[in-house]
């Protein structure tokens, strides 16, 4: 008998989180597990909605309000094993599994939650008090990186037999139609959210130091989007910078630079940074979390400490002008990355 397992995410949006446990439903071994994918809020889906297994919507909209309707549902259903994901959706499970039996309840956690303090970030305390207290109920807390793990240790004092690493997913693409001539521009390119711990400003005070021969292109929407145009357009950077919004090609686009940067000051795992991989292109990163699992500098990229621009700037040009083993650098990813491989890691957590 198949056993029955749920994925839990809030919705289908373009969030990292959700596109990891989209991926890793599918992957399952349909032949031992009746897999469900369950969403909080259905609504405008960024990701596609036809695939091989049940998707369940409980239109709640929220975590706050799905408590009932989840302890029902589950109740009913009785699955095997349920994975949650992100730390409001993991606090749901964990409390609904204080009045309906569930045999193993697993979470993976999205954030560095000391990072997100050195940012500003005030409820990163309360979500250190709350995670303290409901995620000893789970089995496993599936950490993204080693830092995470760490974190997770030294900040909640959660005991490490308890804590796994497994890094995100990544579909390594069959065929990759690269421009042969992206040009006569160093092109570069950022793929993340407009909100304030993903660093464009600093990218745009960078990218402002860059020979002219260098264009920017900045994928994503979010909050900042109009204070990100004024300080283009403050910086005399109009004829360089290109915002795009959210995209849904994202491997087509990163096809065509020919280097992809991450200015985070705090990270889970960058989900974007993998894609970039994947495709064969290099990354010049600050250093945040999850990024030296992916990173190997010389090889793929370059890792620059944190609140060093100048130092960024000058392997940001390096970056551009090397040629980068394309292949390698793919044929690495998915060695270490491939959603099946990463799925397998995922089975081995209930399959026993």
């Amino acid at each position: 008998m198949k056993k029955k397992v749920f994925f839990i995410v809030s919705s289908l949006v373009a969030g990292g989180s959700e596109r990891v446990f989209w991926l890793l439903s599918q992957s399952f071994d349909r032949d031992k597990y009746d897999v469900s994918l369950v969403i909080l809020n259905g609504v405008n889906p960024h990701l596609s909605t036809d695939l091989p297994i049940r998707i369940i919507d409980l239109n709640t909209i929220k975590a706050s309000r799905s408590f009932l309707k989840l302890y029902k549902f589950i109740k009913k259903e009785k699955p095997y094993a349920i994975f949650s994901t992100a730390a409001h959706i993991n606090l749901l499970v964990s409390l609904v599994s204080f009045f309906v039996n569930v045999p193993i309840i697993i979470a993976r956690e999205s954030n560095i939650f000391h990072q997100m303090l050195t940012i500003g970030d005030r409820s990163s305390k309360m979500w250190e008090m709350l995670i303290n207290i409901f995620y000893r109920r789970f089995k496993v807390v599936i950490c993204q990186s080693d830092e995470m793990q760490k974190s997770f240790i030294n900040n909640f004092g959660i005991k490490e037999n308890k804590l796994t690493i497994i890094p995100n997913p990544v579909i390594i693409p069959l065929n990759i139609d690269a421009p042969a001539d992206k040009g006569s521009y160093k092109k570069i390119l950022i793929v993340a959210r407009l909100v304030p711990e993903k660093g464009h400003h600093r990218l745009l005070e960078i990218f402002s130091e860059l020979p002219a021969d260098y264009q920017l292109t900045i994928a994503g929407d979010g909050p900042l989007m109009e204070t990100i145009i004024e300080t283009v357009k403050q910086l005399n950077l109009q004829d360089r910078v290109f915002m795009l919004g959210r995209i849904r090609n994202v491997t087509e686009v990163i096809s065509n630079h020919h280097v992809f940067v991450l200015t985070s000051y705090t990270e889970g795992f960058p989900n974007a940074a993998l894609e970039a991989l994947a495709v064969g292109i290099p990354v010049v990163a600050f250093n945040v979390g999850g990024i030296t699992e992916l990173v190997r500098p010389g090889f793929n990229g370059y890792i620059i400490e944190q609140d060093t621009p100048p130092v960024f700037r000058n392997y940001l040009i390096k970056a551009a002008e090397k040629e980068w083993d394309t292949m390698a650098i793919r044929d690495d990813i998915a060695q270490r990355f491939a959603v099946d491989k990463i799925a397998n890691r995922y089975q081995e957590l209930i399959n026993f």
